[in-house]
């Protein structure tokens, strides 16, 4: 198996950090911190600047640098819809295959993840709510569908973190109870239904009309990212 390089495992961590609501939209990336916390070169940074943009993680800006991504409106709609159209199949397909030790640690999964969205921490129940749905993607076994999806699920960490409200999570956590029952049951189809409703609700608890500008202490969070670089 190839070694991945430096620049994958940095782009693999900037995309963690905004799967997990660490980098709300509109945070800004300096070049000259984001090298010196990594320990590389700033061509290297650069490079997984460029990167993220072509993914559209990240918009540059001339003479401005590097800032997170932020989703207008219509983009928000649109990433919705591509993901009910791509989640409808891999549920059914999980569905159909989900294996009972798969289910139960589901099942396990969500219920730690209900606590977190019903206490209200945004940051947290964007990561949990990222997670779930990238880990039911898996349980299909198909790496084109998960590929395509993935970047779906971190643009709507970002669509999530700039105009979600405190009851975005929890006017959802009645259709996702719903979904694992009918998973549980075998109910292909309906289970496709189900999550179909499990991400309208989640567009219909967004606040479209204005977005939700949040702080962000960019060196902890760099310092985290560090870690985890250090780590691997």
């Amino acid at each position: 198996m190839a070694e991945i390089s430096i620049e994958d495992r940095l782009c693999l961590n900037v995309k963690e950090a905004m799967s997990e609501g660490l980098l709300p939209p509109g945070t800004k990336l300096p070049e000259e911190l984001l090298a010196e916390q990594w320990g590389v070169n700033r061509a290297r940074v650069r490079t997984v600047l460029q990167r993220l943009a072509f993914e559209d993680l990240v918009d540059l800006k001339r003479n401005r640098g590097a800032f997170v991504a932020s989703p207008g409106i219509k983009e928000a709609r649109d990433v919705f819809e591509a993901r009910r159209v791509i989640e409808r199949v891999t549920t059914e397909i999980v569905t159909r295959t989900i294996l009972t030790p798969q289910l139960r640690a589901l099942r396990a999964s969500m219920e730690n993840r209900e606590r977190t969205w019903l206490h209200g921490n945004r940051q947290q129940a964007i990561a949990s709510i990222s997670a779930f749905h990238t880990s039911l993607a898996a349980l299909a076994h198909n790496e084109s569908l998960a590929s395509a999806l993935k970047t779906l699920i971190l643009r709507s960490a970002l669509i999530l973190g700039l105009y979600g409200t405190p009851q975005t999570f929890p006017l959802a956590s009645a259709h996702y109870d719903a979904l694992l029952v009918l998973i549980e049951r075998g109910e292909s189809i309906a289970a496709a239904h189900a999550m179909e409703r499990c991400l309208y609700a989640l567009e219909h608890g967004l606040d479209l009309r204005v977005a939700q500008p949040r702080e962000v202490d960019l060196a902890r969070v760099i310092g985290r990212m560090t870690r985890a670089f250090a780590d691997h």
